[in-house]
């Protein structure tokens, strides 16, 4: 029996409706079981801090499935794109050369910005944007390299929307983002999630979370998978406009805890 999710869609409005005047919150969640929707503001557009990650992610795993390149396939870290403070690349050896797969995983896991140049560089802008246009994701796109804090005014920005976000995590749980042996890989990848001060912050030891986060100044998201005993729900979470990031975490883990106990009750 599919499960009701009524009560935790109602939580879900009044965290968000009692959040502090001046801020942004958007909600997309999706049953996966039984297809049941939910969302606020899910089509309102955010710089998309790390999130947008997992299209990299994404047209990665379909580059290789079609032969295009290879997981064993070795690319450096080059110093032109290699940023100040970020992961762990950028404090490792300058000639140092690491496969695909581990630049995608240290992306994913860590967050590392470094890497994520390095596969941004190999794709290209375009391509990985090809994956979200195919992937139905509106305005969740890539726009540029990432930077430093220090970003000056005028190249494209990296855009993400909670309801985008989620369509590329449904693909990649349904394996209809790349082939299932890549999908379960990219599914590996974001188990492996380092960061876990958001959705995942209070959830039962029976609730299982995957997924992604992301923050610069002023913004704070969060989007991920949360398993429990009656079900799986994909969800993302989005906020700006918060004087102190940990009420922006304190809310996206509130949310999570709300969906964990809808799934355990």
């Amino acid at each position: 029996m599919p499960t009701d999710h009524t009560a935790t869609w109602n939580r879900i409005r009044k965290i968000v409706d009692d959040r502090p005047a001046g801020t942004l919150v958007s909600v997309t969640a999706y049953d996966a079981g039984s297809g049941e929707a939910f969302e606020i503001e899910g089509e309102h557009n955010y710089a998309s801090a790390s999130t947008i990650k997992i299209l990299i992610l994404v047209a990665l795993a379909r580059a290789f499935d079609e032969g295009r390149l290879k997981p064993t396939d070795k690319r450096p870290a080059r110093q032109e794109i290699r940023l100040t403070g970020s992961g762990v690349v950028n404090w490792l050896d300058p000639d140092l050369e690491l496969t695909l797969q581990d630049h995608a995983w240290l992306m994913t896991a860590i967050s590392d910005n470094t890497t994520s140049n390095v596969l941004i560089d190999t794709l290209g802008v375009d391509a990985i944007n090809e994956v979200g246009t195919d992937l139905g994701t509106g305005g969740t796109r890539l726009g540029r390299m990432f930077m430093d804090r220090n970003i000056p005014p005028g190249p494209p920005q990296n855009r993400a929307t909670s309801n985008g976000l989620v369509a590329i995590l449904k693909a990649i749980e349904n394996d209809t983002a790349a082939s299932p042996e890549q999908c379960a890989w990219m599914r590996k990848c974001l188990d492996d999630q380092q960061y876990r001060n958001d959705l995942a912050r209070h959830l039962p030891d029976d609730v299982h979370y995957r997924g992604k986060g992301g923050s610069i100044e002023g913004i704070e998201h969060d989007c991920g998978v949360l398993t429990g005993p009656k079900g799986k729900v994909i969800v993302a979470v989005m906020t700006q406009g918060f004087e102190n990031s940990y009420d922006a975490d304190r809310i996206i883990g509130r949310i999570g805890t709300a969906i964990a106990d809808g799934l355990t009750a």
